[in-house]
């Protein structure tokens, strides 16, 4: 560029100044235009990396939610099962037992319960002070992550 702007302004060219300048920033712009369009597309590159990086998540979070709605049927079947069992096992305690028996009996479940929830309360403590206590990080429990 300074090369041809010398030999114009020396009059080598046979071109006036004011032409090598307008060349120069026609130059400037083409170049600024080359640089703008190679920003674009490293812009649209990104993006369509991200949306296929979104899409392999959504198919993978839609086959977790499969999964795990096919798992909270099953545990709702198994639930009225249960419930169905301790009914009939109720009815027949009340039977056998009288229903004083039944009071009884709830009475020991309650307290059962009870020691089972001090229980695991006191094992999430300790495990809380070793940093495994299942909270979650980035999505995954602290567990999963190590």
């Amino acid at each position: 560029l300074r090369s041809a702007a010398a030999a114009a302004a020396a009059g080598g060219s046979g071109g006036s100044g004011g032409e090598v300048w307008m060349d120069e920033r026609e130059l400037k712009r083409q170049r600024r235009k080359q640089s703008n369009r190679e920003s674009a597309r490293r812009s649209r590159l990104r993006k369509q990396a991200e949306c296929e990086d979104l899409g392999g998540r959504v198919d993978a979070l839609s086959t977790e939610n499969v999964t795990l709605r096919a798992e909270l049927a099953r545990l709702k079947e198994t639930c009225g099962a249960l419930e169905t069992d301790n009914t009939v096992l109720t009815d027949k305690l009340k039977d056998i037992k009288g229903p004083d028996a039944v009071e009884a009996v709830k009475k020991e479940v309650a307290k059962k319960k009870e020691v089972a929830k001090g229980e695991e309360e006191l094992k999430m403590k300790e495990n809380g002070k070793n940093g495994k206590n299942g909270e979650l990080t980035n999505g995954k429990r602290k567990a999963e992550a190590a």
